[in-house]
């Protein structure tokens, strides 16, 4: 199992405080650490090419290569990629894991909902963005919702159903089977008669999905459930 990373991380939550302020400042933190990892990725790379190519000078380009990886993955540790990662490869059976960096996972998808364009700028991921906020999602969907960030989730959920949609929001659907909040229920249940006709839609997929639990839901499930009642958005 990979090791934990180290250090604190509580300054990440600034990422979506309320302060204007706190938030630029920890955004400007985060993408400096992000800029200094790619740095060393970037060594890295040259490192593995020099040392692919050469025949001579093995052991010393190797030892300048795992010089440049720790960097990489010391800094990358620093960053919300950093607990991200930690939650990824938590076993579904390892309960305290995975509620000890849950809320970095609910963290970031935070981070999309309330500033999508800082979350989505260039400096701020080194790779995909929308295929974390998809294994994120996974995650919590495979292996269930720990309770303490049960209230984070269920209120992005309702977010999700509300607003214009994004590249993996239909997977928030999935996640209603974790939910016990009946607050949360009843203000989806509001949203079935909601003023926008897709809105009300919407609630009336979760709802469906919360009445069966076990039924898997993918990509087409959205659309297979408006043929099968005859519904189009």
């Amino acid at each position: 199992m990979p090791a934990e990373p180290s250090g604190d991380h509580s300054w990440l939550f600034d990422l979506v405080a309320v302060d204007p302020g706190a938030r630029h400042q920890a955004l400007a933190r985060h993408q400096a650490t992000l800029v200094a990892a790619s740095d060393a990725l970037d060594e890295w790379n040259g490192l593995w090419s020099a040392h692919y190519r050469s025949r001579s000078s093995q052991a010393r380009l190797q030892a300048a290569m795992d010089r440049a990886h720790t960097r990489l993955y010391r800094l990358r540790g620093q960053t919300i990629y950093g607990p991200l990662d930690a939650f990824r490869d938590s076993p579904d059976d390892d309960l305290d894991r995975r509620a000890r960096w849950a809320p970095y996972a609910a963290l970031y998808l935070r981070w999309e909902t309330d500033h999508p364009d800082e979350w989505g700028a260039r400096e701020s991921s080194m790779w995909s963005r929308w295929s974390t906020k998809e294994t994120l999602l996974h995650r919590f969907r495979r292996a269930g919702v720990p309770e303490g960030v049960e209230p984070q989730l269920a209120e992005l959920t309702l977010a999700a159903l509300q607003r214009p949609y994004r590249c993996k929001d239909w997977m928030y659907a999935s996640l209603v089977r974790h939910f016990h909040d009946p607050l949360f229920f009843h203000e989806v249940e509001t949203l079935t008669s909601a003023d926008d006709p897709l809105v009300r839609l919407r609630a009336q997929f979760v709802l469906h999905v919360a009445e069966h639990p076990d039924r898997n839901v993918t990509r087409v499930s959205w659309r297979r459930w408006l043929d099968a009642n005859q519904l189009t958005v």
